[in-house]
């Protein structure tokens, strides 16, 4: 709970799925939830002690979660990962979770801080950084430490690697701002995390045209189905995001979530870029998970579809559904997957 009185997160997220469980169809459903917190344990276990199904576990995530994901192998597993500070979440634990033989599926959203880990790697390879144009918000990452080799150890760790070394180079030469800077670490990260789950979604998060994100959301799964909900749900927050970015003026061209200019045209040529590397039939949600993975969080599934049907419609693509027809033997139009409903698209 915030100081004014607000719910955070944890209450928010408890909420949620008191009110999933009561709408839900399914007769038996069960969700469990764990809260891993380290500082503010005694607070966090008091807010949260009238929900069934909650508990809180007082330690670090990473030397934690392994041992609670232990005889969950055939469950579904989603984990939200908001770590204290720049360096406190290494990247090796990634791995460790994509390792695991998980029979359904499991998907990891991480609250990056991008920008803060490009302060925090100025700051180590003592590279001046220009805090004029820096704004409101970055947060004070309290582990720094003043001990150069070490942070850069742990900048390392937390990167998965030291690609971040040369974006930090170029920086200090002059070559790319802090904008591209910041930029360029997350889609390398990105890439990084995408050697470990199959489907990985990046979101920045702007309250303002042109401004550095806050943060980013990153999205990471193996289950396509789970990667085609976290799209839609990001475009949704995409459209709030952008009501508050003009101030609830329509904007006269569509624009990705990095508030670039997007061409529907050119839209139909990525989604027959990643038809042509199949050559039979894809399922069409694997397919919504490959194209948003590639592409970025720009388009919901239902507006990519309409994309879709255009060059079926142009004899690009063909599609199966099944069943074939409707009960009243019409040929059937749907597009989304579901229990006794399947679609499948290929390139002509």
């Amino acid at each position: 709970m915030f100081d004014d009185g607000n719910p955070g997160s944890p209450v928010i997220a408890l909420e949620i799925i008191n009110e999933s469980l009561a709408n839900t169809n399914f007769k038996q459903a069960i969700i469990k939830s764990c809260f891993i917190e380290l500082i503010h344990f005694e607070e966090l276990r008091n807010n949260i002690a009238k929900y069934k199904n909650a508990m809180v576990i007082s330690g670090k995530y990473e030397d934690v979660i392994e041992q609670q994901l232990k005889g969950k192998q055939s469950q579904n597993v989603f984990l939200y990962i908001d770590p204290y500070g720049v360096k406190s979440l290494h990247f090796s634990i990634f791995g460790k979770l994509s390792r695991k033989n998980f029979l359904h599926s499991i998907e990891l959203l991480i609250n990056l801080n991008s920008f803060g880990f490009i302060r925090e790697a100025c700051s180590a390879m003592n590279v001046k950084f220009d805090i004029d144009d820096l704004g409101e918000i970055f947060e004070i990452d309290n582990t720094s430490s003043s001990n150069n080799q070490k942070s850069i150890d742990d900048l390392t760790k937390v990167a998965g690697g030291e690609y971040w070394k040369g974006i930090i180079e170029d920086y200090k030469k002059g070559l790319i701002d802090g904008y591209e800077a910041e930029k360029q670490f997350s889609d390398k990260y990105c890439e990084k995390l995408s050697e470990k789950f199959e489907y990985v979604l990046n979101m920045p998060i702007r309250l303002k045209k042109g401004q550095r994100p806050k943060y980013r959301m990153i999205h990471a799964t193996n289950h396509a189905k789970g990667c085609v909900l976290m799209n839609d749900n990001m475009c949704k927050r995409w459209e709030a995001l952008q009501d508050l970015q003009n101030q609830g003026q329509i904007s006269l061209f569509f624009e990705d979530v990095e508030n670039k200019t997007i061409n529907k045209e050119v839209v139909q040529k990525e989604i027959l870029d990643v038809m042509s590397s199949h050559k039979d039939y894809i399922e069409i949600d694997v397919f919504h998970a490959k194209f948003v993975s590639r592409y970025g969080v720009r388009f919901s599934t239902s507006e990519i579809c309409k994309e879709i049907d255009h060059l079926c419609n142009t004899n690009k693509l063909e599609v199966k559904r099944y069943p074939e027809t409707t009960e009243t033997g019409k040929p059937s139009k749907f597009w989304t997957t579901s229990r006794g409903k399947k679609v499948k698209v290929r390139c002509l």
